[in-house]
Formats: C-alpha cells, structure tokens, sequence
C-alpha cells in the first residue's frame, strides 16, 4: 500500500469472505465482485481496531492477503493458521458499505428482549462508532433500537 496524502483516510477491514452468501449483481459486469465478508477488526489512522464480536460487510473482490500489507492489523506476527488465512481489503472513509450484524439464538432472546411479552423493554439496539475524547462524546451512532411500553418525554 502506497503511503499517498490521502492515507489518512483510508480503512482496511481485516477479515474472511462467508462462502454460503453470495451476492447477485443487478446488471451482468456491472464492476468489481461484490462478495460478503466477516470482518474482525480495521485498521485506520495508523492503529488497528479489534470488532467487539465479528460483523458481516459488503466487501469488493476476495481481498488481499493480510500478511501482505503495511498497516497495523491482528496477530499478523503469529504463526497462528486463523490469522494467516485473513485477507484484507481497503476502501476510503467515505466509500459506501453495508454493514450487517448477527445474532442468534431464540425468538424471545433475539427479538422479544428479556421481557418476552413486548412490554417495557429495550430489544435490536446496538450503539456503534461511539469514541470518547477528553470529557467529549464524538461520533456515537445508535441504530436498530426499540423501546416499547415507555412513557413521558426526554425532560421526565
């Protein structure tokens, strides 16, 4: 990876592509292969990022091999076969992605929350990007939260 004025902004997602999704252009050469990759970690800014658990991202063609770059990324010192087999793959800041998260286990875990009866209860949230400066909360995002049975106002 060529060190360029505009590295600062790039992102490397570290990861594996998921063999069993495959995902299907809407026009036949329409670009690079989109492929659906589980990513463990990023590196970005010059430091590498480890996922609290492992998301899914849309990711272009099957990536290079980690061992291979130049930026800071998992374990790429080990001799451990799992972080031999990462590949990576670097897109800028500004690209655009999907992101998808997993969970699994039962309706009730899963969907329902701990209440079970969709009642007072908060399920589905998930808070992503969220960075702690100094005394300043920057760039914190909650997305897929719900809140049911709750009453009143923020000022309550």
């Amino acid at each position: 990876m060529t060190e360029t004025l505009n590295s600062h902004s790039t992102v490397v997602l570290f990861g594996k592509i998921v063999e069993d999704l495959k995902v299907v252009p809407e026009k036949k050469g329409s670009g690079k292969e989109q492929a659906i990759a589980r990513i463990y970690g990023y590196s970005f800014g010059g430091a590498y990022y480890e996922m609290a658990s492992p998301v899914l991202f849309a990711v272009e063609g099957k990536g290079d091999a980690a061992d291979k770059t130049e930026v800071p990324g998992p374990g790429l010192d080990d001799d451990d076969p799992f972080y031999k087999s990462l590949r990576c793959w670097s897109f800028d800041k500004s690209d655009k992605t999907i992101r998808m998260d997993l969970d699994s286990g039962t309706f009730e875990q899963v969907l329902l929350g701990d209440s079970g009866d969709g009642g007072m209860g908060v399920s589905g949230a998930r808070v992503s990007g969220a960075r702690v400066s100094g005394a300043r909360v920057s760039g914190a995002r909650v997305s897929g939260a719900r809140l049911s049975g709750a009453r009143g106002d923020a000022s309550d």
